[in-house]
């Protein structure tokens, strides 16, 4: 079955173009932009109080946005085809923090060239979506004609087409109980999931994978896991991808999972505004140089790290 959007009535997916040069994706993670000021009082009789407690007490001293700022000034000196960010942005699902991440996106560059999926906290609570994921509209968006209309919230997975590269977007994000910071995708999701990726994989596209919460078991807490990601590795062993990105944990992840054509990388990466101690959670932007080299892909990761004097550095290339 071809892939069509959502009317059913526009084709599906175009082969892919011969790869040429290599592909530059770059992967950024979890700002958690907080923006507290002005909130009226009714807005905390909900989970951002205890979400404002988390950053007063630890979060603010480890996530800068000054720290941001540098990764984001070492990004556009380099050349990239495609930024991704897998999530959390802001801290407490407030107005005025859509509105800050916003400013922080258009630094990055234009929404065609950056792609935006929601974390936990981008749903920390329910909230209109015209005071909130309205406010990243085209940065979420997918290509069309796979995307549903501009006004309303957008459609899980997207899909985004960009030379030999099929980018999709999955959405772990939704309000949950006190002191959980679990996402789900849900069989819906998952079911269009499959059909994208046998559809790209059939036209020849590099398939990427998007999310927020971790896929691997035992990466993180039960609280803070991917409830279905057990669906979602069984899918992904049926169906394959060529590689699957997220956040969430604030660390370095390198992982594997069995898929139908060889090991499918499972990458996590540490926030992009952190200032921590630890080399492994310390920023890092993450830029993935990918070509076609006979009838294989060949894949190159470098990481460019904030250090602990405040500069950034590239890291050797290396495979993931």
């Amino acid at each position: 079955m071809r892939l069509v959007d959502p009317d059913h009535r526009r084709p599906g997916i175009p082969a892919a173009p011969d790869p040429g040069r290599a592909f530059k994706l770059v992967h950024l993670s979890d700002f958690h932009l907080c923006r507290a000021q002005g909130a009226p009082l009714t807005a905390w009789a909900s989970k951002r109080s205890l979400s404002f407690l988390a950053w007063q007490t630890h979060r603010r001293h480890e996530n800068r946005p000054a720290v941001l700022s540098a990764m984001i000034q070492a990004l556009v000196k380099i050349s990239w085809d495609q930024v991704v960010v897998t999530g959390d942005l802001i801290q407490l699902g407030l107005p005025a923090e859509f509105r800050l991440a916003r400013r922080y996106l258009e630094a990055i560059g234009p929404p065609e060239r950056v792609l935006v999926i929601p974390g936990n906290h981008d749903a920390l609570v329910k909230a209109p979506f015209a005071d909130s994921l309205a406010l990243w509209s085209g940065y979420l968006s997918g290509d069309l004609p796979f995307r549903g209309p501009a006004a309303a919230p957008p459609v899980f997975p997207t899909l985004r087409i960009r030379r030999h590269v099929a980018l999709i977007g999955l959405s772990s994000a939704h309000a949950t109980r006190p002191f959980s910071a679990a996402g789900s995708l849900g069989a819906p999701q998952r079911a269009r999931l499959a059909q994208i990726l046998t559809e790209t994989s059939r036209q020849g596209y590099f398939r990427v994978v998007l999310l927020h919460h971790p896929l691997l078991p035992g990466q993180v807490s039960r609280r803070k896991s991917l409830t279905d990601a057990p669906a979602l590795r069984a899918l992904l062993r049926r169906h394959g991808a060529e590689l699957v990105l997220h956040g969430h944990a604030h660390r370095d992840l390198r992982g594997a999972l069995a898929g139908p054509a060889g090991a499918i990388p499972v990458l996590g990466l540490p926030s992009t505004s952190a200032a921590h101690p630890a080399n492994e959670r310390r920023a890092c932007l993450r830029v993935f140089s990918i070509q076609r080299a006979g009838d294989r892909w060949k894949i190159e990761v470098q990481d460019h790290r904030y250090t602990a004097n405040g500069q950034v550095v590239v890291l050797p290339a290396a495979s993931p």
